[in-house]
């Protein structure tokens, strides 16, 4: 009797083994590994006449609030050897004059209605995007049209002045030396291991300290 129970539970293992194989090849099949995600169905989309894609998705929290962001696909996977680290040079940049803010005024602009740099305000670079980020309060009298305007600026109106792009050479070389450490010796073999020969290995957006002191201001 114990071996014929032993015989009918290995039967039934198999059997349920195969069954999970069919259910899993089925839903395989049925799906297209390669199709985009769908967007949540809350989410509007479109793109504009410039070429520009937007996302827009109510939510309830937090209240009177708009959170923007520009995502653009280019970043220091785009730079040229002699480029290196003016992606992220850019993205400063950005906050450092622009067609419809003076240099140091957005900033002023955006503490004047409640934001702060940092948890409010902030951008960020990677190998191959640049995002920028705005949080301004919709209760106010015209904060989401200078929110836009921020966003334009961004996208194509800095200004890239030479005094304030020398002003923000040491600024970004002080991310970089502040960078320095254990972390970043760890950071270089394990890029190697991760990505071999490719650009990512060589391409962290922080870049060198040489291009950053010296790259010519029509670099950017």
């Amino acid at each position: 009797m114990g071996s014929s129970r032993v015989i009918l539970s290995r039967i039934r293992s198999a059997y349920l083994a195969a069954l999970l194989l069919l259910a899993s090849a089925a839903m395989g099949a049925a799906q297209d590994l390669s199709a985009p995600l769908p967007l949540d169905p809350s989410i509007k989309s479109g793109t504009l006449a410039n070429g520009l894609t937007y996302f827009i998705r109510q939510n309830g929290r937090p209240e009177k609030r708009a959170m923007l962001r520009l995502a653009v696909k280019a970043g220091s996977m785009d730079e040229e050897e002699d480029q290196r680290g003016l992606a992220h040079m850019l993205e400063h940049m950005a906050f450092n004059g622009s067609t419809h803010f003076k240099p140091g005024e957005l900033v002023s602009y955006l503490e004047s209605i409640g934001a702060r740099f940092g948890p409010h305000v902030n951008a960020y670079t990677s190998f191959d995007e640049t995002v920028y980020m705005l949080d301004v309060p919709t209760d106010r009298p015209g904060t989401m049209t200078r929110g836009f305007e921020a966003l334009s600026d961004f996208a194509g109106g800095v200004t890239l002045d030479t005094a304030e792009i020398d002003r923000e050479r040491g600024v970004v070389i002080e991310e970089w030396r502040g960078r320095l450490g254990a972390g970043t010796r760890m950071q270089e073999p394990q890029l190697k291991a991760l990505f071999g020969d490719s650009r990512y290995a060589n391409r962290i957006p922080i870049g060198t300290p040489e291009t950053l002191k010296s790259f010519p201001p029509e670099r950017l």
